[in-house]
């Protein structure tokens, strides 16, 4: 069946309304942080830059600016790495495969709310599955004020969501894994190449494509994270576990500082841009090299 041009229009149509409405928000949003709104009303007082100058000045904003990088440093290499040995390790477990996938791929079918809750209990420092255990086995000397230490709290939702983002990267790599050529490995595997060797040699330089997804996408995911910052911590103990859209949360909606709550979101995308499309662009050249 060959498609007129009207079909073209007729199916890209939708898409392209969507599209123009995103970029007409993301737009909005930067007008409205050149402008002092205060209340839910809208205020259309223009005082260009100051919204911008004033979280600079803010060390509330720095303190949530460097726990946004620290989630992008420590949670993404494990995220990624965990993602990928769980791949290969499917790949080679034959029919154990249709075991072991659905455990992989549950906590990725839990929202943010229910994972949320989950490890708040398992890390509550009284009556917390973690501390208990580790009262039971006779290591309570190990035992941690976990996410009640301003000091942990952030690790700890850290490790939250690596927990839940590793089936996520393993399912792409999965199918990463399972598009390299079976004739590449069967020849490695021949010549006396060892699974490790095999995974080293072969499996990581061609799975590149996947991990340029996987990492973009946990970069995105530790730019914009917050239900797990409110339902675990609100932010607390302080404001050591804040991050940027927890702030821009609380500014609008709490505040009601609409006009600086619109300069942490343009601030969130500045961000976005800066790190994803750069190393985008680096992983495009990479594999065509």
């Amino acid at each position: 069946m060959r498609y007129s041009k009207g079909h073209i229009i007729l199916f890209l149509t939708p898409l392209g309304l969507v599209v123009l409405f995103m970029y007409a928000m993301m737009l909005w949003t930067a007008y409205v942080s050149l402008n002092n709104w205060v209340g839910m009303a809208p205020s259309w007082n223009f005082n260009g830059l100051a919204n911008y100058l004033t979280l600079f000045r803010m060390e509330r904003f720095w303190i949530n600016l460097q726990n946004n990088i620290l989630w992008m440093v420590i949670f993404i290499p494990p995220t990624a790495f965990l993602g990928l040995v769980l791949a290969y390790a499917l790949e080679l477990s034959g029919r154990a495969e249709a075991f072991f996938r659905p455990i992989f791929l549950y906590p990725m079918a839990l929202s943010f709310v229910v994972t949320g809750t989950l490890w708040a209990w398992m890390y509550d420092p009284g009556s917390g599955v973690i501390n208990a255990l580790l009262k039971g086995v006779g290591l309570g000397a190990l035992a941690q004020p976990w996410i009640a230490s301003p000091k942990q709290a952030l690790y700890c939702m850290i490790g939250a969501a690596i927990w839940q983002y590793t089936g996520f990267a393993m399912t792409l790599y999965l199918a990463a894994i399972r598009d390299i050529s079976r004739e590449i490995i069967e020849a490695s595997r021949v010549d006396g190449a060892s699974d490790l060797q095999v995974f080293i040699h072969i499996v990581i330089p061609n799975v590149q494509h996947a991990t340029m997804i996987v990492v973009a996408m946990l970069t995105l995911f530790s730019l914009k994270v917050f239900d797990l910052v409110w339902v675990m911590t609100m932010g607390g103990p302080g404001n050591s576990t804040e991050v940027l859209s927890y702030f821009m949360f609380v500014a609008t909606f709490r505040q009601q500082l609409v006009g600086l709550g619109a300069a942490i979101s343009v601030i969130i995308l500045i961000l976005a841009v800066v790190v994803v499309i750069p190393y985008a662009s680096w992983s495009m050249k990479r594999m065509q090299a």
